[in-house]
């Protein structure tokens, strides 16, 4: 598993090619198309640090999906923090998340908090969908390429 912290409260983590997002709203703890690391060190290190942020935030958790029908580790991850799961076709996206449908089922997610788009493609991240994010995380969720909408360069 491979951890990177993009600034303070946004970090992602990769397992293989496919990669999750961890945001911090105010309070609040965001996991995006969560992934669990397999048993063994990388999952007593990434449940420890769930565990620690969950006391110091306090707040409500939130697991948000970029593609519906694409739970990967979203069960496993309610089960641990007690989170309210959302995806696609739910209506908005809780937290002061904003959903951005860009596929049939499939949504970015902007964070103003931390200027972070999160996209389930890397088609779609290309031009940061006009959003001028100041991070881009690619979840690998996948939309199939033919799903994405065109955009104009911003």
């Amino acid at each position: 598993m491979e951890v990177t912290q993009l600034t303070d409260g946004l970090w992602r983590w990769s397992i293989g090619d496919r990669s999750s997002a961890y945001i911090e709203h105010g309070d609040q703890m965001i996991l995006v198309d969560p992934l669990l690391p397999p048993v063994g060190d990388d999952l007593d290190r990434f449940t420890r640090a769930i565990d620690r942020d969950l006391k110091r935030l306090g707040g409500p958790v939130y697991v948000l999906l970029t593609r519906h029908g694409h739970p990967r580790d979203s069960d496993a991850l309610q089960e641990m923090t007690g989170a309210v799961r959302w995806h696609p076709g739910m209506g908005q996206a809780p937290a002061g998340i904003y959903s951005v449908p860009v596929a049939e089922g499939a949504v970015a997610l902007w964070s103003p908090v931390h200027r972070a788009l999160v996209v389930p493609d890397p088609y779609m991240a290309q031009d940061g969908m006009g959003m001028r994010p100041a991070a881009v995380i690619v979840t690998g969720a996948g939309a199939p390429p033919g799903d994405a909408p065109h955009r104009e360069p911003a």
